[in-house]
């Protein structure tokens, strides 16, 4: 007898617990789908500051109301306090300045942000105060000119046609004066490409000091490639000193190369050879010979000769 006892006993308690974990369940979904209003601190990080101002308050926490139901709480409850953060961007609010380092923005501005972090509707969050109070500082500036730090190689027969355009090409910069003033330009990252056979068009981030900032985070940077063709030019050397020369041969090669777009435009005359008279001399027969005038748009590839021989036939009047 004892023995069909002990499992109606069991019976009857496990059919109590069941009963007790039921009824616990519908009073828990009764109680998380009634409506409550609590007071919850949450932190708000700051970002996207001006470039001329330093923040000094990065984070800061706020009173939040929220008015909703138990399980949107739950939702809120089951997140650690580490991940309770909403990041508000400075370029999304109107800023106002209260003070000389004091700034502010009315706190509906934040309410969206909120509402989106916590997965419940503006209307179920309110503040204890209409505005969110920042504290900054005023930064010195210095306005430099970028240079682009490039590594670039280029396909055959392929070149830049003009100079690297940087848009922007100078930036101001916001930091310490005793930072900023001996800071006479700021480069680019460092772009390296190779074989180029087309136009570049590509954005590059500035090389900024961590402990500084700028009205423009990186530059853009176009490089217009033009196929290229080699030429020759054969130029007359022109003797400016007082001695009257007979030089052989009387004119140079130039080897160039320069875009098909500029190729009809380039004449001999565009290039301009002289003669080094300094060293005429008894003893030496030859004489240096140097460009002083070319073209922007080519490139020197040779010269020949580099030196030419002369004769004196008389010297010059002038």
């Amino acid at each position: 007898m004892v023995r069909k006892k002990k499992p109606q006993a069991f019976q009857q308690f496990s059919s109590m617990m069941t009963f007790v974990v039921i009824a616990t369940l519908f009073w828990l979904l009764i109680k998380l789908s009634s409506n409550y209003t609590v007071t919850e601190p949450l932190t708000i990080n700051i970002k996207d500051t001006p470039a001329n101002l330093v923040l000094t308050n990065g984070t800061q926490e706020i009173k939040v109301t929220l008015s909703t139901s138990g399980f949107e709480l739950l939702h809120y409850y089951f997140k650690p306090s580490s991940r309770r953060k909403v990041d508000i961007s400075l370029e999304e609010v109107p800023l106002h300045k209260d003070s000389e380092s004091t700034y502010s923005f009315g706190s509906s501005y934040a309410k969206e942000k909120i509402a989106n972090f916590l997965t419940l509707e503006p209307n179920e969050i309110s503040f204890d105060e209409n505005r969110i109070t920042l504290n900054m500082e005023q930064l010195d500036s210095i306005k430099v000119k970028v240079i682009p730090n490039v590594d670039l190689t280029y396909e055959k027969q392929y070149n830049r046609l003009g100079k690297i355009q940087l848009t922007p090409d100078s930036v101001t910069i916001y930091g310490p004066k005793n930072k900023i003033s001996s800071i006479d330009n700021i480069y680019t990252q460092n772009l390296t490409l190779r074989n180029i056979n087309q136009n570049v068009n590509v954005d590059i981030p500035l090389k900024l000091d961590e402990t500084l900032n700028a009205d423009h985070k990186s530059t853009n940077v176009k490089i217009f490639v033009e196929k290229y063709t080699e030429a020759i030019a054969n130029v007359p050397i022109v003797n400016n000193s007082k001695e009257k020369l007979r030089l052989f041969p009387d004119k140079v090669n130039i080897k160039y190369i320069v875009s098909l777009t500029d190729y009809n435009i380039i004449k001999e005359n565009s290039f301009k050879v002289n003669i080094d008279t300094a060293d005429i001399k008894p003893e030496n027969n030859y004489l240096p010979i140097y460009l002083t005038d070319y073209p922007n748009n080519t490139k020197i590839i040779s010269i020949e000769p580099k030196e030419v021989e002369y004769i004196i036939i008389e010297k010059n009047e002038n």
